[in-house]
Parts: C-alpha cells; sequence; structure tokens
C-alpha cells in the first residue's frame, strides 16, 4: 500500500470481528517495531498477548481503576494486544537520568507509531491502548500474566486485528495543531 494511503488510512479502531491475524502477519507488526528508530541506551520488552483470558484479566484490571458501574469492554474485543514495557532509567547523574527518562517515551511514540502504521498496511485495523495500561501498572500479578520483565513498567500498548468497517481515508485537518514556520 502507498505510504501516503496508509497514513490516511490509518485510525483508532474500536471494532474487531474476531478474527485472528496469522503468526506471519503478527510478526510484520513486531518487525515495525524493531525497525523503529530508538536510543540505544534504552531496555524495551514487546509482550504479544493472544490469550483471552489474559486480556480479559487486564480488562478487568482497568474495569476496577476506571471504578465503571457496567463492565466495559476496553479492549473492543481485538484479538491481539502488544504491551511496550520499558526500564527508566536511575543513574547517578540526576541531569542524565532526566534526559533519559523524558526521551523515553520519544521512542514509546516512535515504536507505538511503526506497528500502527505497519498494521494499516497489512489491512488489519489497530488501536493505540492506554486504559488497560494505566490499570496494569499497579496490578503486579497482571504484569507477570503479561510476561513484563521485572523492573520494567508498561508504557504503551496497541491493539491489531482485523474490522468488518471499511476504513475512512483522513483529510489533512490543519486546524489540528497550529504550525509555525520559521524562516
Amino acid at each position: 500500500m502507498e505510504f501516503e494511503k496508509v497514513l490516511r488510512n490509518r485510525a483508532s479502531v474500536r471494532k474487531y470481528n474476531g478474527r485472528m491475524p496469522d503468526d506471519e502477519t503478527i510478526q510484520k507488526v513486531i518487525d515495525a517495531a524493531l525497525l523503529s528508530p530508538i536510543v540505544r541506551w534504552h531496555k524495551f520488552h514487546l509482550s504479544v498477548v493472544t490469550d483471552k483470558e489474559v486480556i480479559q484479566l487486564a480488562e478487568d484490571a482497568a474495569n476496577e481503576y476506571a471504578k465503571t458501574k457496567e463492565p466495559r469492554k476496553f479492549m473492543y474485543g481485538a484479538p491481539v494486544w502488544i504491551i511496550l514495557s520499558g526500564e527508566r532509567h536511575t543513574d547517578n547523574d540526576p541531569v542524565t537520568e532526566k534526559m533519559k527518562n523524558d526521551n523515553l517515551f520519544w521512542n514509546v511514540g516512535s515504536i507505538i507509531e511503526n506497528m500502527e502504521l505497519e498494521a494499516v498496511s497489512l489491512g488489519l485495523a489497530s488501536c493505540g491502548m492506554n486504559a488497560t495500561i494505566v490499570a496494569v501498572r499497579e496490578k503486579p500479578e497482571v504484569k507477570k500474566a503479561l510476561e513484563v520483565p521485572e523492573g520494567y513498567d508498561v508504557l504503551a500498548s496497541v491493539l491489531i486485528g482485523y474490522t468488518d468497517d471499511e476504513p475512512n481515508e483522513r483529510q489533512v485537518n490543519y486546524g489540528l495543531i497550529p504550525v509555525s514556520y520559521v524562516k
């Protein structure tokens, strides 16, 4: 798929049909994460979750965290959940530590965006998932089920799968982010 079309078709999809992508397709999404521009001093880990019970465990944690009266389907029926975790820096130099930890989220954005764009190019739907990540941070038993390495924080995640909805090609919204051109 042409890159411009991938950009315009990328959207946060919140309705999946339950069809599981094959292992090769999932691996291509992971490969896109591994091709992301990242600063090499960060230690990251990806957990690829297809176990419905583990996904439900995280969804339950999100409902508990959000204090919902009625359970919500935070995972939208997506069959694949990819979690990015990483180690925060604790250097002896507070300036270096702050710079490295501030830089961490630049890397996180690159990794998640690469996976979402690759998913679109493969005909998959995707959605960056934050609610479950926030909920899971304080749940060691869920982090263990997700195979998050000891000492790592869950940082971000993305859902992938197939949808029956047709992509809605987006147009550039020039009012979304003000732009200054300094010449």
